[in-house]
């Protein structure tokens, strides 16, 4: 394949039509992407149980119908302006809170395979594998400084500033989201100690089953800690390591992303320039 000296790539991206979290439309923000000087996005909405719950009675291929929205939207309108739009999904079964990126995506699989979600998170890594794709998992150290100020939830604190604030003396106390969750939906979370660390995501006990870890995620909503993160690494200098912005608002545009050596327009082509150790620049902002 012909390369080329910079290929920028967003491999971490919402869309208002599948993400509930996601508040910009899929054509939107593939035009922002054109305009920031990126040449191809990989749309990940979150595929998990809730959001095939929020569906309904519909059966699964029409909730799958639904799914790609997004993905077919944004497709569309970059084939129209000339960005390569990607199809991706951010993985997430019944067992935990953590995320995976998923390379090589098609939406046959999808269609075949629809509740791959209710798996536990190792038979679903090995189906993933067994068609071709690759397992990247999103902000795997991820945390949140939650605090409650004027009677109600502050969790507003920038990523920069959540890192210093968890190096003050004494440390603060260090929940699991699952502790938030239970306080939260029995209306009594003023009672937590706060301000306290939120962990949401950590690397996966399938850690040896992983094709790699998005090493620095630019939603600034949420903190990795750099120094686990290099942990990680030194464990597993095999790891696909990747930058990406995980887009849900224009805030997030462009604060991540992954140059590579040649141009890609399917989502195999990404897959086979990963491999091939085509990455040659992540993108921190």
């Amino acid at each position: 394949m012909e390369k080329t000296e910079r290929f920028l790539l967003e491999m971490h991206m919402h869309t208002k039509e599948t993400s509930s979290c996601g508040e910009v439309p899929a054509a939107e923000g593939v035009r922002l992407y054109k305009e920031a000087g990126y040449q191809g996005v990989m749309i990940t909405d979150h595929y998990h149980r809730q959001y095939f719950d929020s569906l309904g009675d519909m059966d699964m291929s029409r909730k799958i119908d639904a799914y790609l929205t997004g993905y077919r939207a944004a497709k569309a309108e970059g084939d129209r302006i000339g960005l390569s739009v990607l199809l991706g999904i951010e993985f997430r079964n019944v067992e935990s809170e953590n995320d995976f990126l998923i390379v090589g995506m098609t939406e046959e699989f999808l269609y075949k395979y629809p509740e791959t979600y209710l798996m536990s998170i190792g038979d679903a890594i090995d189906l993933f594998h067994a068609h071709g794709m690759l397992v990247i998992q999103a902000h795997p150290v991820r945390v949140r400084i939650m605090d409650w100020k004027d009677g109600k939830r502050f969790n507003s604190y920038p990523n920069v500033e959540m890192l210093k604030m968890m190096k003050k003396d004494p440390p603060m106390p260090v929940l699991p989201a699952t502790t938030w969750y239970k306080y939260r939906d029995a209306g009594r979370e003023e009672q937590l100690p706060h301000p306290y660390v939120m962990r949401v995501c950590e690397l996966t006990e399938c850690e040896n089953k992983l094709d790699g870890i998005e090493v620095y995620n630019g939603n600034f909503h949420w903190a990795q800690e750099p120094e686990k993160i290099e942990g990680i690494i030194r464990r597993h200098p095999e790891y696909i390591q990747i930058s990406a912005s995980d887009f849900h608002e224009v805030g997030h545009l462009a604060s991540g992303g992954v140059v590579l050596d040649r141009p890609v327009k399917t989502s195999a082509e990404l897959k086979d320039a990963l491999l091939d150790k085509g990455i040659v620049e992540l993108i921190r902002r």
